[in-house]
């Protein structure tokens, strides 16, 4: 997502953004973009995810890229993996590509692997997206 001085230039096309005050609980899927300035409780499987500078993550997310500007407990799957300064972010993550910037916070287990995604658990019946992204593909 591109940024214009502060505000994000959003697309319209598969973007889910979750606003300041809202609260998700549960599971959220799509093929596309999440940016998250609110709460999610629960699971997130996209293409790629941002979490703002005031936006909490309590669960798992897998997408294929991810960058966290603001909190973030559980696991990640991403085949790429940006943690921000001033982000803070516990416990595992698994990845191919992982950028650390200074003075961001991580505590937890790292792994990389080259199909993060494959790692991720299967919910409520649900393949990893990667497996999702490449029946359409096929």
């Amino acid at each position: 997502m591109a940024e214009v001085w502060g505000r994000r230039e959003r697309s319209n096309k598969g973007t889910v953004v979750i606003n300041r005050g809202v609260t998700i609980v549960g599971s959220l899927s799509l093929e596309g973009e999440v940016f998250i300035e609110g709460t999610v409780d629960g699971e997130v499987w996209c293409t790629g995810l941002e979490i703002d500078t005031r936006g909490i993550v309590d669960g798992l997310i897998v997408a294929e890229r991810v960058v966290v500007l603001g909190e973030f407990r559980g696991h990640i799957y991403a085949n790429e993996l940006v943690l921000r300064t001033g982000c803070a972010v516990e416990g595992q993550i698994f990845h191919n590509k992982l950028v650390l910037e200074e003075g961001c916070y991580f505590e937890g287990k790292s792994r990389r692997h080259n199909n993060p995604q494959q790692l991720a658990p299967v919910a409520q019946g649900r393949a990893p997206m990667s497996e999702l992204l490449e029946e359409r593909v096929a």
